[in-house]
């Protein structure tokens, strides 16, 4: 173990990432597709059509996200 995940343990850091949810399985899993374009599967209850933040290492739901439109613009 690396000193780096042992500093992250420590101070109960999370690897976060955001997701818009897409499907329901059932059973308190949800279908989603990340950001890059990724589709992952969830655990945890969320609407669908929904953005959400989750645990990447986990996969679990940590709640909702703004939905927001990123943009890039060039002068």
């Amino acid at each position: 173990m690396n000193l780096l995940s042992q500093f992250n343990q420590i101070l109960g850091r999370t690897e976060r990432g955001v997701a818009r949810i897409t499907g329901q399985r059932g059973g308190g899993q949800v279908v989603a597709q990340t950001t890059s374009g990724a589709t992952i599967l969830l655990t945890g209850e969320m609407e669908t059509g929904k953005m959400c933040y989750y645990e990447k290492r986990s996969s679990k739901v940590l709640g909702e996200a703004p939905d927001v439109i990123y943009s890039k613009y060039s002068v």
